[in-house]
């Protein structure tokens, strides 16, 4: 029996889907689509095959699938808060070779972190796409809803309720890091802040409140240097408060402003990790190259980023509906910013 024959068996009793076309086919849902709406899009012999393929199956097209399939454009929308850190191109790397597997396209915009060009682009970009992953947004929770309603949409790293995500769960890993640092002598720990507004800065502060109260670790929080300073005094200003003799241990929000802690303790003449260890979080490829190497947290960006599309073009497709949170874990990787604290 062949594949086709074995599709027509599984699909008998049930209405033919266009996942079952596509299965039977050996393409892509999109590419069936296509095929049936709008058959100048794709190659002509693979057209036919399908079409055939779709009549011996018994598919029987819905005006409203009919409606559904003809506005398909083969497009999806990702809005990145920020190219310049090189963690938002590897979450774009993973969606796009997911999207070209499945014959959409992938068009990329940038917020700058800021709400009001994330929401023009896209009530612009909206009528031309198919859906849209939001990649660090800075969005109210409604704001994300709103634009739920317009295309289907997947955030990363951001739980909204009623909204498809895909996030990190950094618990085990902080949970490691922050027993790592115990292990090492160390009593207390500065974590220097991300964006206030950030919904992954608040997991990443409830994650280690939960490590050090498990540890019996000090955790204190201090402000990150999320804003461009105007001068070198300002920086001092902001740094003073790491220079405290009890701070021996940082753990920042991201690999950016772990960065440019170590080269503050550089410019007072100060050693890492000798007179303190220094964790990041995003493990970006840079880190591995600081002295000394940037211990951190290693997030599986692609993998997520193939997630989000996948889940998103389910959606469109109307393969599935479902909106469960798809999460992911991070790990913890020791390098030499860390070492024993320092006798008192």
């Amino acid at each position: 029996m062949s594949d086709h024959e074995q599709n027509a068996d599984a699909a008998a009793g049930r209405a033919v889907t266009i996942n079952d076309i596509a299965k039977a086919a050996g393409v892509s849902p999109a590419t069936v689509s296509r095929s049936l709406s709008r058959p100048g899009r794709v190659n002509a012999e693979t057209a036919n095959r399908v079409r055939r393929i779709a009549q011996d199956l018994g598919y029987r097209a819905t005006n409203s699938t009919l409606e559904h399939d003809q506005a398909l454009r083969g497009a999806i929308l990702a809005v990145a808060a920020d190219l310049r850190y090189p963690i938002y191109a590897e979450f774009l790397y993973g969606m796009q070779g997911l999207c070209m597997a499945k014959n959409f396209c992938l068009t990329t915009a940038v917020s700058a972190y800021r709400t009001d060009t994330e929401r023009g682009i896209i009530a612009r970009f909206s009528p031309s796409v198919d859906g849209i992953v939001l990649i660090g947004t800075s969005l109210s929770d409604a704001a994300i809803r709103k634009a739920a309603q317009m295309r289907p949409l997947v955030a990363i790293n951001r739980q909204v309720s009623g909204v498809q995500s895909v996030v990190c769960d950094d618990q085990h890993s902080l949970d490691e890091a922050v027993r790592t640092l115990k292990a090492l002598g160390h009593t207390s720990i500065e974590y220097v802040a991300g964006p206030e507004r950030s919904w992954q800065n608040g997991m990443r502060w409830l994650a280690l409140l939960n490590a050090c109260h498990r540890e019996h670790i000090r955790l204190h929080q201090i402000p990150g240097p999320n804003r461009i300073f105007d001068s070198d005094d300002e920086v001092d200003e902001w740094f003073a408060s790491l220079l405290d003799p009890s701070v021996t241990a940082v753990i920042s929000y991201n690999d950016l402003s772990a960065e440019m802690i170590l080269n503050m303790y550089r410019r007072h003449g100060m050693d890492v990790p000798g007179r303190v260890s220094v964790i990041g979080i995003d493990d970006i490829r840079e880190g591995t190259l600081l002295t000394p190497a940037l211990s951190s947290i290693s997030v599986p960006r692609e993998r997520m980023g193939e997630l989000a599309a996948t889940k998103l073009i389910e959606r469109i497709l109307r393969v599935s509906d479902g909106i469960a949170p798809v999460t992911v874990r991070s790990t913890f990787v020791r390098r030499d910013s860390i070492g024993p604290a320092r006798a008192a």
